[in-house]
């Protein structure tokens, strides 16, 4: 009877210097990047994001302090200036440039891959030479769309095409629906793809394949917390906990592959 009452001992002991480690473990500040939504849509909370929390928590033992934020350039800086641990961001091409030129590394992509569609009224092109001399509508030139939409037509066109930036996704479409501009692109996610044919518009052509929703880590992050995160995040299924946290972060699958891809997307979309 004391040795049973010995082991219960030792088992809540463990249990409470476990939890004890837990609560005392500094935050990791984890930013995601969200741009889903149509415009004047609130920003989702973070408690959307309570499953893939609960995730990255288990797999290094310590607290995660969620920042939500649509603003890139807030985004941007916040790396500049390692203000956070971990930052899962649309812009792919901000994960990229952290690459590059501040030291992160690199911990994950999601899928599927992100591109951009071109649409318009005719029938679907074999590539973007038949566009040469036309007007484009497409997103801002700062986004990390517009720099995808000039990028695919700079690959065929080089500055034989006139861009007719918007600030709105909807304007884009309007623009092609209204007949003021022959063509539009926009991203492969955006909901005005779910519009397209209510609106008689097609996809004439769809642009590269990208890594979408990266993770990347900062310098300052343990190589072993990052390690962990990346197993945790790409043994994901479609199922229980896994789905939820897939779901809450709109992909269907982790993958600790892209690297070389996310590396090379900076040049790719760079201006020439």
């Amino acid at each position: 009877m004391n040795a049973q009452r010995a082991r219960t001992s030792w088992i809540v002991l463990a249990v409470t210097l476990v939890f004890s480690s837990f609560s005392h473990a500094a935050n990791l500040k984890f930013v995601i990047h969200d741009e889903s939504g149509a415009e004047g849509e609130p920003l989702p909370p973070p408690s959307r994001f309570a499953p893939i929390k609960q995730v990255i928590e288990t797999a290094i033992a310590r607290p995660v302090e969620i920042l939500v934020t649509r603003d890139r350039q807030r985004v941007r800086e916040m790396m500049e200036r390692n203000q956070a641990d971990l930052f899962m961001t649309h812009g792919s091409d901000l994960a990229s440039q952290a690459l590059l030129g501040l030291g992160y590394n690199f911990v994950a992509t999601a899928r599927p891959d992100s591109n951009v569609l071109f649409i318009g009224k005719g029938a679907a092109i074999e590539n973007l030479k038949v566009l040469a001399g036309k007007s484009i509508a497409m997103p801002s030139k700062d986004s990390l769309t517009g720099k995808m939409c000039l990028a695919e037509l700079r690959d065929f066109l080089g500055i034989q095409f006139i861009a007719r930036h918007s600030r709105e996704y909807s304007a884009v479409t309007w623009a092609v629906e209204n007949n003021v501009e022959p063509v539009g692109c926009i991203a492969s996610h955006s909901k005005a793809k779910d519009a397209l044919e209510a609106k008689k518009l097609k996809v004439l052509y769809e642009g590269r394949p990208v890594p979408a929703s990266p993770i990347v880590a900062a310098p300052s992050l343990p190589g072993a917390d990052r390690a962990a995160i990346a197993k945790a995040l790409s043994n994901l299924d479609d199922e229980g906990v896994g789905k939820n946290a897939l779901k809450a972060v709109g992909v269907s699958a982790f993958s600790e592959g892209g690297e070389t891809r996310l590396r090379a997307l900076g040049d790719w979309l760079k201006a020439k």
